[in-house]
């Protein structure tokens, strides 16, 4: 009985370091998603005020090539021309969107 006693305590002292080393590499894990996340949500502010700014930058370019566009030919037609350059690059960057969801 000795022998039997003495095995099954070895085997719930390997089962016990066996879950102390399994929650160490969980609590390890964790700390190491932690960090990642912290860093993912500081790059995608970074991004967002970038796209922010370039938003800006490229509206302020439109509206002088508005100006530029309605000294030459009027206010109306130079309104069609930039709305419809911009229409189509949109409809370009919609479907390169699409081909690149499909792609996942």
């Amino acid at each position: 009985m000795s022998l039997l006693r003495d095995f099954v305590a070895t085997l719930g002292d390997a089962m016990r370091l066996s879950s102390d080393l399994m929650r160490y590499k969980l609590d390890a894990q964790t700390q190491v998603l932690k960090r990642k996340a912290g860093h993912l949500g500081l790059c995608l502010s970074l991004y967002l005020a970038a796209a922010l700014v370039i938003g800006t930058g490229v509206g302020f370019v439109l509206y002088g090539v508005f100006i530029l566009a309605a000294r030459a030919v009027g206010a109306g037609l130079a309104g069609l021309i930039v709305g419809g350059t911009l229409g189509l690059i949109a409809v370009v960057l919609l479907l390169a969107a699409r081909s690149a969801a499909k792609k996942l």
